[in-house]
């Protein structure tokens, strides 16, 4: 964005008149200036010379031997301008000028020889001299041609061009919330606001709308109607009549020049003009090229449109356009058609002013990636109240330069300003959050200068936001915001918070657990806790039940993940061929459900490349290594197995997850081994309750007695079962547990079990350890 000062002069006295300073206090208040542009920076030393006499250089083919007439008399210059002639005007710099080399590298004249002829100074082509804006055809081997003429022969060339404007460079990032600020109104009232210029006499009637013209009652000769729902939320236009284009004004074009915007005619300019002066972009139509009614519609994919550019456009779906009965003819907030432009024998103008849905916008820049100075403002969100005020501005305009310019219909107007909502906010919630005793005088002071409506007195003030910054202010955070900036940031005196700075306490359980895990020869993933609708459908998860991004970058991270079962998977699919045997995998992270609150999951996977033996059984595998980590971590875990290849994981008489074997239908999908199991355990239930205590018991005097014994079982029988009988066979017996398993997972197996008995007081001797073992031989037949 940039801001002109000499258009601002217009609304505002500066009290500050340094540049450099204004662009300071704008950036410390406001926005961050990037750049002060003072106009005519490059034309010290240079005046309007007149070309007396051109001659063919000597010794180069390209270059002349010219004299010209300047300020410190005749001068003999070597040029290169091709369209060089005796009796032109031309941009002359003197010996100690500074210019831009071709337009590139920055260079101070001093007396030189060319091919052996003497150089007095140089004959500048437009970008030499920082004013291609100005002279858009002069640039490159063709010098600034100011016409034939004696008028302002030896003048200084910045008074002559009038180019005493300075500047603003705006960074856009920091104000895409202040739709306000996309105009030069809004600085206006940021620059009375932070005290370094007070508003003019006639400024207030401007900006009210009080100038509104006088409309006949004749009806528009066509229908406009709007069928693309909410996509227009604020209209006013109206027809005019006009003798001819006319002349654009040369305060006009100056300042559209200064800020980047090329004259194109009357009509154009005057749009143009009050987009940067009011913030909204309008459109000139020639009203005789509209055919039947005057439609405003979504366009469908791969619709024609020819814009103003000349482009051909294959439209997106989704975009907004105007129609008749010849088709379409205008990228509405984007840019005009060709068609239906203003053109030289164009006698009636259809002028419009418009809001528009900011996100439908931003859709067809992004579709299109086309973008415009008027689809920069229209996907901020134009203020109601701008649109209002500049079509009445721009009517203004037109009446006042557009020969035989008259308004001859009805406005056609739909939609309204709006209501702002006033706000209630208390002076201490404002000292208390920023720091600063603040009087009610000085906060209703700095609200008032940027147009809000302040009552009340004491330390409870009712604001009310000014119609144009509705779009930005909705709370007491806002005005807080306002007060803050405006009384200043850098006036607040800089304190270190105080707090303390002990570490919370902090609970290594799932350290221990991740520990244990990795010492199991378990490998730790990292993935993100947003997953895919492919993924969950791959791995026969349902996705209507998941939570859903609004915003996500993509497709494939959409989704917040209800499991860590298809990141386990998809991890293994990769990576499966990459181990010699078996793939032991883990990771934690925050799952999420749509109607339940999320909590943290450990998600385990074991699998072999081979077939495996009962021994090695994946399913197997992952239960026993899982009741061991827990186990290390305080939590004794029992396996509920109700018939499958299924079971419950339960602690302390709760289920806290499930243990299975991955379905041969999933296996396939992911390319896995026929047999793969997966786990996963609710660890925000299990640490919940506190770890059991360990405690540790001095070692044994006194030998152990072990008895290996095999037993025939089948899958019906329960294991656990059976281990908890033979435990309650001898108060001798210190343990019984697993040795060794081998069979297959179908029909009988056999199971190797081991029973260690010792006596706390003595060494046990042969016989009555034997005596004692008989209960467990007796147990198992």
């Amino acid at each position: 964005m940039k801001i002109s000062l000499d258009l601002l002069g217009d609304y505002i006295e500066f009290i500050e008149t340094d540049p450099q300073k204004i662009a300071d206090a704008i950036t410390a208040h406001t926005a961050e200036v990037d750049e002060v542009e003072v106009q005519g920076a490059l034309l010290t030393h240079c005046c309007v010379g007149k070309v007396l006499s051109v001659e063919k250089h000597p010794n180069a083919d390209k270059l002349k031997l010219c004299e010209v007439l300047t300020d410190k008399g005749a001068k003999h210059v070597v040029c290169g301008g091709t369209n060089l002639r005796t009796g032109m005007r031309v941009a002359f710099a003197h010996i100690g000028a500074t210019v831009k080399w071709h337009g590139e590298e920055m260079m101070t004249l001093e007396p030189v020889k060319i091919r052996g002829e003497q150089s007095e100074g140089m004959i500048c082509a437009a970008e030499e001299l920082g004013i291609e804006s100005l002279f858009p055809q002069c640039t490159g081997h063709d010098i600034v041609d100011m016409g034939d003429s004696d008028a302002d022969i030896g003048k200084p060339l910045k008074e002559v061009l009038g180019l005493n404007d300075v500047i603003l460079h705006i960074d856009n990032h920091a104000i895409t919330n202040r739709a306000d600020l996309f105009s030069h109104i809004g600085f206006a009232f940021e620059c009375t606001a932070i005290g370094i210029a007070k508003w003019k006499p006639d400024s207030a009637k401007a900006m009210s709308g009080e100038k509104m013209p006088d409309f006949p009652d004749t009806p528009l000769p066509f229908a406009f109607r709007v069928t693309a729902k909410d996509a227009i939320s604020r209209y006013c236009s109206c027809l005019l009549s006009i003798d001819s284009l006319g002349e654009t004004p040369e305060f006009m074009r100056r300042r559209l020049a200064a800020v980047g915007i090329r004259s194109i005619s009357l009509p154009i300019d005057i749009t143009n003009y009050v987009m940067i002066e009011m913030g909204v972009p309008m459109h000139s139509f020639d009203a005789d090229d509209i055919q039947g009614d005057f439609i405003a519609r979504i366009a469908k994919e791969g619709e024609p449109l020819q814009t103003l550019d000349g482009k051909e456009w294959k439209l997106p779906e989704g975009a907004l356009v105007f129609t008749d009965e010849k088709g379409n003819f205008d990228l509405v907030g984007i840019m005009g058609g060709l068609r239906s432009s203003t053109k030289e024998d164009t006698k009636q103008i259809y002028l419009h002013a418009l809001s528009l849905d900011p996100v439908r916008i931003r859709n067809t820049i992004l579709a299109t990636g086309h973008r415009t100075d008027a689809a920069t403002i229209y996907e901020k969100g134009v203020p109601h109240i701008a649109t209002e005020l500049g079509f009445y501005r721009a009517l203004e305009l037109f009446l006042q330069y557009v020969p035989g310019a008259k308004i001859i219909s009805a406005p056609e107007v739909s939609g309204d300003n709006g209501t702002a909502t006033p706000i209630t906010v208390s002076l201490v919630y404002l000292r208390s959050m920023l720091g600063i005793d603040i009087t009610p005088k000085e906060t209703e002071t700095m609200l008032s200068n940027l147009g809000f409506a302040v009552e009340g007195k004491g330390d409870d003030i009712i604001v009310t936001p000014p119609l144009h910054r509705l779009g930005d202010i909705s709370g007491k955070h806002d005005i807080l915001e306002e007060v803050g900036r405006i009384y200043g940031y850098n006036k607040i005196e800089a304190i270190l918070p105080q707090a303390s700075i002990a570490p919370p306490k902090r609970d290594f359980r799932i350290h221990h657990l991740r520990d244990s895990l990795k010492e199991s020869q378990y490998m730790e993933l990292l993935p993100l806790s947003l997953i895919g609708p492919d993924l969950l459908k791959k791995a026969k998860i349902d996705s209507d039940q998941c939570t859903k991004l609004r915003n996500a970058l993509g497709k494939e991270t959409s989704l917040m993940t209800p499991s860590t079962v298809p990141a386990l998977l998809e991890h293994a699919e990769r990576n499966m061929l990459r181990v010699d045997d078996i793939l032991k995998t883990f990771f934690i992270s925050t799952v999420f459900a749509e109607n339940a609150d999320s909590h943290k999951e450990l998600g385990m996977l074991v699998a072999c490349r081979s077939a495996a033996d009962l021994l090695h059984d994946p399913f197997l595998i992952a239960k026993r290594d899982l009741q061991t980590v827990l186990r290390a971590t305080g939590y004794a875990l029992s396996v509920d197995a109700s018939g499958g290849r299924c079971a419950s994981l339960v602690i302390d008489g709760k289920s806290v997850g499930t243990l299975c074997e991955v379905h041969p239908d999933v296996c396939k999908a992911f390319d896995l081994p026929a047999r793969a199991a997966v786990a996963t355990v609710n660890l925000s239930a299990v640490l919940h309750n506190g770890a059991a205590t360990t405690v540790f018991a001095s070692l044994s005097q006194h030998p152990a007695v072990q008895y290996d014994l095999t037993v025939a079982m089948d899958h019906g029988t329960s294991a656990g079962e059976l281990l908890r009988k033979i435990a309650e066979t001898s108060k001798l017996l210190e343990s019984v547990e697993v040795t060794d398993l081998y069979g297959n997972d179908s029909g009988a197996y056999k199971l190797t079990l081991r029973c260690t008995y010792r006596a706390p007081d003595r060494t046990l001797t042969e016989q009555e350890a034997k005596k004692e073992f008989a209960a467990v031989e007796k147990l198992v037949g």
